[in-house]
């Protein structure tokens, strides 16, 4: 009788618990860090779903974090006249952006995101003695990979 009484307590209780996860999808948490020349993602895949992307800048220099869905090699992105990334060309999904972060700070933003492939990059050109630092030029842009949930 014990046996029984115990078995109709733990039962629902299983099942509450077991009903408790997310549905549809996953909360992630990527750590990006920001420098000259380099965006460092950790870690560079996740699942499908509500991803956050903690950022700080380590550099000297302002920069900004720019999550784009999209077929092309990460250094192969449509760019305009001055070597920054086209954010309206074909074939680039800008999926949202950071603000401008300035050296030191940092942000974070939340994006729902589908399977696929991704780059982060830094889009930001900033004119210096006369020339311009195209950051995504100089190397500021890594591959990103969203995987399907099973």
């Amino acid at each position: 009788m014990r046996f029984f009484l115990l078995a109709i307590l733990l039962v629902p209780a299983a099942l509450l618990v077991s009903g408790c996860g997310d549905e549809g999808g996953t909360d992630s948490t990527v750590k990006v860090t920001l420098s000259e020349w380099d965006v460092v993602a950790e870690p560079d895949s996740v699942p499908e779903g509500e991803v956050t992307f903690d950022v700080d800048n380590e550099g000297e220099q302002e920069h900004e974090l720019v999550v784009v869905r999209t077929a092309f090699d990460a250094a192969e992105l449509p760019t305009e006249g001055d070597g920054s990334v086209d954010e309206g060309a074909d074939g680039i999904d800008v999926i949202g952006e950071t603000n401008d972060i300035n050296d030191g700070d940092s942000d974070s933003r939340v994006f729902t995101l589908d399977p696929g492939s991704y780059v982060l990059l830094c889009n930001l050109v900033h004119e210096e003695h006369d020339e311009k630092e195209v950051h995504y030029k100089l190397g500021m842009r890594t591959t990103f990979e969203v995987t399907a949930e099973e």
